[in-house]
């Protein structure tokens, strides 16, 4: 599988990008990983989520997962299983989009193929990142049959 995490705005605190960089680095032991990072919106918070929702749909390539609050929970083995049923079914580019500070459109999240949930928290956008790598690389070392995911 490949990976394209295509976010809004660039990675602000010193801690996430150093942890981005280390997941992002195991991660490409397993998977080609692209990151694209977009610019903010500006204006009302519904001309953001509309220019940012635009923006993040215009970049995706591949089969397109939003990743919302209010989206479909997996633990790490249903992750994983998750990403080897969609390749199975023929789908090699797997982009994850990442809104704003505020949230996600209803045009984005008609425009993607599935909504994903990191946690029932709300995460900063940095953090959800951080996350989001980690359990990618989870994914990928339980589809590897290696022992780093230790449930």
């Amino acid at each position: 599988m490949r990976y394209q995490l295509v976010a809004i705005g660039r990675l602000r605190r010193g801690f996430a990008a150093e942890g981005c960089r280390f997941y992002g680095e195991r991660l490409s032991a397993y998977a080609k990983l692209e990151t694209l990072e977009l610019r903010e919106g500006r204006g009302t918070p519904e001309e953001v989520k509309r220019s940012e929702g635009e923006a993040l749909l215009r970049a995706a390539s591949g089969y397109r997962v939003a990743l919302d609050e209010g989206g479909e929970a997996f633990g790490s083995a249903a992750l994983a299983g998750t990403i080897t049923a969609l390749e199975l079914r023929g789908v090699s580019l797997l982009s994850l989009l990442v809104g704003g500070a505020a949230g996600h459109g209803a045009a984005l999240k008609d425009g993607v193929e599935r909504s994903w949930s990191l946690s029932p928290l709300t995460l900063p956008h940095d953090l959800a990142r951080l996350v989001l790598l980690e359990a990618l690389y989870r994914a990928e070392t339980i589809r590897a049959g290696h022992p780093y995911h230790r449930a």
